[in-house]
C-alpha cells in the first residue's frame, strides 16, 4: 500500500513538472497562426488563382493529357487534376475537374 502511495506522488509530481506551459519546460507545440480569408496572403493567393481562370476555361472539353501538355502553370500556383475534388480548400491551387473518361469538364479555384 505504501508503494502504491508513492508512486502515485512520483507519477503526479512528475505531471506537474512536465506540464506544457510551465516555466522552464518549453512548448513542442507553437501556437497557430491566423490564417484565413480575411488575411492579405490569403487574398493575393485568391487572386493570383481568378487571374488564371480564364486561361484555364480554355482547355474545357480537352483531355487531360492534352491539358497538362499545353498549359503553362505560372509561379506560385498548384494544378490538380480530379474526378471528384476533396473540399481541402487551398486558395493558390487551380483544379480541373474531370469526367470518367479523363475530359476536363470544369476548372475552379480551391
Amino acid at each position: 500500500m505504501r508503494l502504491a502511495l508513492v508512486s502515485t506522488a512520483v507519477v503526479a509530481a512528475a505531471f506537474l513538472v512536465a506540464a506544457p506551459g510551465s516555466p522552464g519546460m518549453a512548448s513542442a507545440q507553437q501556437p497557430p497562426r491566423a490564417t484565413g480569408p480575411s488575411q492579405p496572403a490569403f487574398q493575393a493567393a485568391m487572386r493570383h488563382c481568378r487571374r488564371e481562370l480564364p486561361v484555364a476555361r480554355r482547355f474545357i472539353g480537352l483531355p487531360r493529357a492534352t491539358v497538362e501538355a499545353r498549359y503553362r502553370v505560372p509561379r506560385g500556383l498548384i494544378v490538380r487534376y480530379c474526378a471528384i475534388c476533396t473540399r481541402d480548400f487551398r486558395p493558390n491551387r487551380l483544379s480541373f475537374g474531370l469526367d470518367d473518361r479523363g475530359i476536363v469538364r470544369g476548372a475552379s479555384c480551391g
